[in-house]
């Protein structure tokens, strides 16, 4: 996900019971002994190492604070190292497609319902967890099942992927220079509807030198498009980011491109392309934090950023400015699936894994250090409780404190922590509160494709060859009615009637 909306995330555990025949079948018990069991303490163990993938940046304490974690549990795990590996948000999904597919034995991953799941769990890349989770890690699996995320994160019945248990939404919320708006003298005081957000780009892109106006979205984690994202808030249609596909949060599908929503985007995409208001280079940009950066004025994100009332800016001087189109309108909440751990199918030590994770749901001293790290070094308790920098460290220096920890959130010990305070955490549950904010009937839909694995791999292929350069405003020949047809007709001859059969079949199915 370039991470706007991200740039963020990460989930947890599992465990269960498993023969030696068929842990070996699925690549994993060799590494760590299909002998492991969750009564013997530290003798019954074998000493492993961990190997995790995510995306983002390595923290610097990262290594020593894992170490020590390592040491103080090891009568408990008997984990002699946790390796984290990372990978930028835009070479991700490659990275780990090429290692499963190599038969790596790396033992887990980010993943996400924007980033690698969909594609990686139809492919039976991940581990079926449910058996295993019955033995290895009781306690994670009843959070799961007393929250009600079993479902959303299973296949044909079967979990294979650990979530997050936190209430979130990705509305898309403007975000803006506010400094530079004053400084040039543009108006925002009126930032509710999509022809607003025109009027305010076309007069910072008058006004404003030297700076792209508008960064729209590609590469990132809305899939598809931050501009589509706004068009699912004013047409109220489920964000649904699969496939292409969406609903009236009334679970008939239908393709984006046949929606009127998919035209408007496009139609303002274009404008703003010819107008040189969005970068001609956008398809082929590589900095994933380019607001961040300085080099755009106005992007998308998380709410979490106007509750925080500041950016990780690079930039000296930079403030935020944000407002939220369309504040009324009904949006999803995310999926439990918004920010996961998956065990990788040739996992070393799948076992291991769910007792750290278990491990992490259950002992708050555990969470702590995992989470925050060393107390003193990586960071400070405060009298309130919170969890603070230590001394000559914040959010742009921190060692550990801001490190991508999101698929081990657990909302029942989590801790006001560095620029997540008191007061964000407050006016974050306020927001989620409000009650356009909804559960969609598809959270969590992820059937099982191989019975139309080619069709979706021509309609995700067709998305990127044509699809996504209309959702850039790039349009051959200047006719946007012209051009979005030929991409439906396209579709349908590469099996889109196949496609939205069966997965309205589906659909129907889950929603039951």
């Amino acid at each position: 996900m370039k991470n706007k909306l991200t740039r963020h995330v990460l989930a947890a555990a599992a465990a269960g019971l498993m023969s030696a025949s068929v842990l070996a079948g699925c690549g994993g018990a060799a590494g760590s002994g299909s002998s492991d069991k969750t009564s013997g303490g530290a003798s019954s163990l074998k000493p492993v190492t961990l190997t995790f993938w995510s995306c983002g940046d390595k923290a610097s304490a990262q290594d020593e604070v894992l170490a020590a974690f390592c040491e103080k549990y090891k009568d408990k795990l008997n984990i002699d190292k946790i390796e984290f590996n990372y990978v930028s948000f835009g070479d991700y999904e490659n990275k780990m497609t090429s290692l499963v597919a190599g038969g790596d034995n790396f033992d887990g991953c980010f993943v996400a319902d924007w980033m690698l799941y969909s594609k990686m769990a139809n492919k039976g890349a991940f581990l079926k967890l449910n058996d295993l989770l019955t033995q290895y890690a009781p306690d994670l699996y009843k959070d799961y099942q007393d929250n009600g995320v079993v479902e959303a994160c299973s296949i044909d019945g079967q979990m294979v992927a650990l979530p997050w248990i936190n209430k979130k939404s990705s509305k898309p919320i403007l975000l803006f220079r506010k400094d530079l708006a004053d400084q040039y003298g543009v108006d925002y005081s009126h930032l509710d509807t999509i022809e607003d957000i025109d009027a305010f780009l076309e007069e910072a892109h008058e006004k404003i030198p030297n700076i792209t106006t508008f960064e729209s979205g590609f590469p990132r984690g809305n899939t598809y498009s931050d501009v589509l994202a706004i068009m699912n808030c004013k047409y109220e249609m489920d964000m649904l980011n699969y496939h292409m596909f969406t609903d009236n949060f009334d679970t008939t599908l239908v393709p984006v491109e046949q929606t009127e929503m998919f035209k408007e985007a496009v139609t303002w995409m274009k404008k703003w392309y010819d107008e040189g208001i969005v970068s001609k280079n956008e398809l082929s940009e590589t900095d994933t934090k380019e607001f961040a950066n300085g080099k755009t004025f106005c992007s998308v994100g998380l709410e979490e950023y106007a509750a925080k009332g500041k950016y990780g800016f690079n930039v000296s001087g930079a403030e935020l400015g944000w407002a939220e189109p369309y504040a009324d309108n009904k949006f999803r909440f995310d999926s439990p699936l918004n920010n996961a751990f998956a065990i990788n199918k040739n996992a070393a030590n799948p076992e291991r894994v769910l007792m750290l994770l278990n491990l992490l749901d259950t002992d708050e001293e555990a969470y702590d250090m995992f989470m925050y790290g060393i107390e003193g070094k990586t960071y400070v308790s405060e009298s309130d409780g919170s969890i603070g920098y230590p001394d000559g460290q914040d959010s742009s220096n921190s060692t550990y404190l801001d490190w991508f920890r999101w698929p081990f959130l657990r909302s029942k010990f989590e801790k006001p922590s560095g620029d997540n305070t008191k007061e964000v955490m407050e006016k974050n549950n306020e927001w989620l509160s409000k009650s356009s904010l909804v559960v969609a009937p598809l959270t969590g839909f992820n059937p099982d494709t191989s019975p139309i694995k080619t069709q979706l791999a021509q309609r995700d292929q067709l998305y990127d060859e044509e699809g996504k350069l209309l959702l850039a405003g790039i349009i051959e020949g200047n006719d946007i009615d012209a051009a979005i047809q030929k991409y439906i007709d396209d579709q349908k001859a590469a099996g889109l009637d196949d496609i939205q059969k069966y997965l309205q079949e589906q659909a129907d199915k889950f929603a039951k």
